[in-house]
Order: structure tokens, then C-alpha cells, then sequence
């Protein structure tokens, strides 16, 4: 469409003032800011507004300088390709790779439909793999060839990084990227206060992305295709994946094998509305509310000891502590199985982050002048959970970024 509003253009120029090499340096701008568009980078969406705002004021002199009816029709023409480049441009302030707030919209802009994977490294992806993995998920035919599309509803064309998918219902964008999703990583892992979220951001070198690009039934919303993209996103998720992000709110959730079952099932968008370990959030260990919660639950602890030699059967004793491993120190939740006099035995209740060689459900022995905070269940309510009133006080202080 702008490449024939630009032909359009190119045509009312020659034809106003001669070849001159003046056009062949619009030209050149054209092509690189349309390669810029096509690839999705932001400066080319800025970039396509000037150049449509250069032609229209161009077109708009002629106009003046020599009234006919062709020339109202190339500013008309000029005039509608910027104002749909403006609102493409505006569009993206959803649909970029810049978090949006917390209500996940910028403005009146229509909300971007589609879920991203974040890769450890780039993620080799053709025509034919990739009707496979949608023939699975969507459990329907897909054809590769582009001149086979005649007279199937079902096809998938294209190469990386971008391919296109045609259904009955609708058309989706298929992004494969050899890169960092963000445009200022370093900023955003900066806002980041999740120490999960900040290590899937900081380390993936590429993602991939299935995005709603057109309905054709124009009586459906948007959104009532998110369980579909959600079951592809499934097939495409790998051990290679970081983390699973949605635009659209800003949600991040780092990668584990349980987000798969999520995106299959009923609620699909629980996949990043609910966070899938504990949260691992940086607070300074001379905060005075920490130092006071950390007291406290070390008075407490006889209480702990008590209940514990109590338990019934099926009831869950864990404490939270440090734990080191190499230059790198953590503190994880710990599901007790065993008390001594100094020390607590147990498995780890969450995954590491930076914990080399450790995982969820390790067994650890931890001093118990570590011992940070506790809890137990009593008559279905928690009992202990001292330190976690801070860190939210913490959070929502800093506003963090990007937490479900």
C-alpha cells in the first residue's frame, strides 16, 4: 500500500520538476526506512511518518504553484499515507517492545494480541517445521507453498525472522529473532526488581512471538484468540526458553516446564498472571523492617520448634534462609523434614536463581543461626511469614516493573 502511495508520489514529482537526483535520494530513504518497517524497529515507524509527511508538504506546493485535479489527488493521496503512518506509529506504542503501565495501555490504542518466548539463542525455524508444530497445536492441515494458497484456508509462508499464518478465523505474524526483544535491555533490567525476571532479560539473545495480525471475522474480539496463539506458543516453547512475556500488560513470567500445561489449559493467560515460584526480591539487610522482621521470627522460633514436634500428618513445616554456592548467596524457602539442635534439614522449596548445580527439591542442612523467617499451617492459616509483609512494602515502593 505505501509502496504504490510512494510510486504515486515519485510519479506527480517527475512529472512536476524532471528527473532530478533529488528523487533518487528519496528513494533510497524510502527503501531503507520500508526494510526498517518490515523488520519491526522502531526508529522505521518514526522514520515512515517523515517521509510521509515530506511528501505531502511537497505535494501540497505543487498544489499551489499549479492547481489541476491530478494534483489535489496526490495530496489527498500523500495526505492519507500520513495519517496512516501516524496512527501506525501511534498504535506501537503497544505493540513495542517499551513496557507499557501496569493496566498494560498506552492511550486509546487497540491492545497488541500475543505472547513471546524469550530464547537462550536463536532458534533455527522454516515453512515446513513450522507447519508441523501448528498442525499439532491447532490439530488442522497447513500447506508451505505460496502458490498452493489458492484454495486453502490453512498455509504458513514466509522465512525467518518473520512468517505469516493464514486460518479460516484469522491471520497471525510469526516472529524469529536472533536478538534481544528490547531495544534497552540494560534499562529494563534495571526497573526489574524480580531476580528471575532480571537474569531471563538480561540473558536471552532472541525471542519469538505469535501476534494476531488480522481477525476475518470482524464480529470477534481480539482477544478471544489468545487460547489460540497460547497452544501454538506451547508447541514452540523448548528447553531453550527464558521466559514468557505478554506485551500487551507487561507481564513476564520466567520460563519452567508447568507454563506449557497453562497455556494448553482453560486459562491459558494464567500462564503470566500467576507467577510460578516465590518471588526473589533484592531488599537491603539493613532495612530496619527487615532486621525487625528477621528479630521477630528468631524470637519466635520455640514456637516453630513446638508445632513442629506436634505435626500432624500431611502438615508443612518451612524456613527461609541463605544459601551460598560458590560467590553466590540466595535466600530460598526450605521445606523442614528434620530439627537439631543447630541445624534444619530440608529440600528447597523453590528454584535457585544464580545457585549452580542446584534445584528445587535439593536437600540442604542449614545452621539455624541463618534462620531469616518460618511458617506452618494452624487451623488453615498461616502462621510466621514474617519477612514477606516487607518485601510487598518494598515492591510497592519501587513500583516494581513486569510482576504478575
Amino acid at each position: 500500500m505505501y509502496f504504490i502511495g510512494g510510486l504515486w508520489f515519485v510519479s506527480g514529482w517527475v512529472r512536476h520538476a524532471g528527473f532530478r537526483w533529488e528523487v533518487g535520494v528519496f528513494g533510497v530513504i524510502s527503501a531503507i526506512v520500508a526494510a526498517g518497517m518490515w523488520f519491526r524497529c522502531r526508529w522505521a515507524d518514526f522514520g515512515g511518518v517523515g517521509v510521509a509527511a515530506f511528501m505531502a508538504l511537497y505535494m501540497i506546493a505543487i498544489l499551489l504553484g499549479e492547481p489541476s485535479l491530478w494534483n489535489a489527488l496526490l495530496v489527498f493521496g500523500c495526505g492519507w499515507i500520513l495519517w496512516d503512518m501516524w496512527k501506525l506509529c501511534h498504535n506501537q506504542g503497544v505493540e513495542s517492545d517499551e513496557p507499557t503501565g501496569e493496566d498494560g495501555e498506552k492511550g486509546e490504542s487497540e491492545p497488541m494480541i500475543s505472547l513471546v518466548l524469550f530464547l537462550k539463542e536463536p532458534r533455527y525455524l522454516e515453512c515446513a517445521v513450522l507447519a508441523n508444530i501448528l498442525e499439532s497445536a491447532w490439530q488442522t492441515k497447513f500447506i508451505t507453498s505460496e502458490g498452493e494458497k489458492e484454495g486453502t484456508q490453512n498455509y504458513v509462508v514466509g522465512e525467518s525472522p518473520m512468517f505469516i499464518v493464514g486460518t479460516r478465523e484469522a491471520m497471525f505474524l510469526i516472529h524469529n529473532h536472533p536478538r534481544q526483544y528490547f531495544d534497552d535491555t540494560e534499562t529494563v533490567v534495571e526497573e526489574l526488581r524480580e531476580a528471575r525476571m532480571r537474569k531471563a532479560v538480561a540473558e536471552h539473545q532472541a525471542w519469538l512471538s505469535v501476534d494476531l495480525l488480522r481477525p476475518l471475522d470482524e464480529s470477534r474480539a481480539p482477544e478471544s484468540f489468545y487460547p489460540q496463539i497460547a497452544r501454538l506458543v506451547a508447541e514452540l516453547a523448548g528447553p531453550d526458553c527464558l521466559g514468557l512475556f505478554q506485551p500487551h500488560t507487561s507481564r513476564f513470567n520466567p520460563w519452567d516446564e508447568s507454563l506449557a500445561e497453562k497455556l494448553r489449559g482453560a486459562a491459558p493467560l494464567s500462564a503470566v498472571s500467576e507467577y510460578s515460584d516465590a518471588p526473589v526480591i533484592a531488599v537491603k539487610d539493613d532495612d530496619p523492617r527487615m532486621v525487625a522482621a528477621v528479630a521477630e521470627a528468631r524470637q519466635r522460633w520455640p514456637e516453630f520448634v513446638e508445632a513442629f514436634r506436634q505435626r500432624t500428618e500431611g502438615q508443612h513445616f518451612s524456613i527461609k534462609a541463605p544459601i551460598t554456592r560458590g560467590e553466590n548467596t540466595e535466600f530460598i524457602w526450605v521445606k523442614v523434614f528434620g530439627l537439631e539442635p543447630e541445624y534444619i534439614h530440608g529440600h528447597l522449596g523453590n528454584n535457585p536463581v544464580n545457585l549452580d548445580g542446584m534445584k528445587l527439591g535439593d536437600q540442604v542442612e542449614v545452621p539455624l543461626k541463618d534462620l531469616t523467617d518460618w511458617v506452618f499451617i494452624r487451623d488453615a492459616k498461616p502462621v510466621g511469614l514474617f519477612t514477606p509483609k516487607v518485601i510487598d512494602q518494598v515492591q510497592a515502593e519501587r513500583g516494581t516493573k513486569g510482576e504478575s
